[in-house]
């Protein structure tokens, strides 16, 4: 303890200080008191994101925001690759039936009732099999 401590009185629950002396062992920690003073920094420097380099190392925190960004990345080449695919689906599509405005805006409604149905999860055997009755 530094000179700067102060002794004072504490209730806590009798397994909370078990958990506390269990957990000593895993810790730098060489005594309770020194324990209960980390986990509370620990804790209030959870609660103050300006000090969020407490709880996660900047070196952490770089690798975890680098795979965010990567991930957003990827996902993002994924669906504009997806995107175009539908469009030229669309197209073609669209070229070589002659649709009403009330036939596609009954299909609409018929397809969005199936992917909410089917928690997005929808393959094209799904839907030959509803074309065919």
């Amino acid at each position: 303890m530094d000179n700067d401590s102060k002794r004072i009185g504490l209730y806590i629950n009798q397994d909370l200080l078990k958990a506390c002396d269990n957990a000593i062992s895993i810790t730098n920690a060489t005594s309770r008191s020194e324990f209960i003073s980390d986990a509370i920094e620990f804790y209030i420097a959870w609660l103050n994101s300006k000090n969020v380099s407490r709880v996660l190392t900047p070196a952490l925190e770089s690798v975890i925001s680098s795979k965010i960004l990567d991930t957003e990345d990827r996902l993002a080449r994924v669906l504009f690759k997806q995107g175009v695919e539908l469009a030229m689906l669309m197209h073609v599509v669209a070229a070589t039936n002659d649709i009403t405005e009330g036939q596609l805006r009954d299909l609409r409604k018929i397809c969005v009732d199936e992917v909410k149905r089917n928690s997005g999860k929808y393959k094209f055997d799904d839907v030959v099999r509803f074309q065919k009755g």
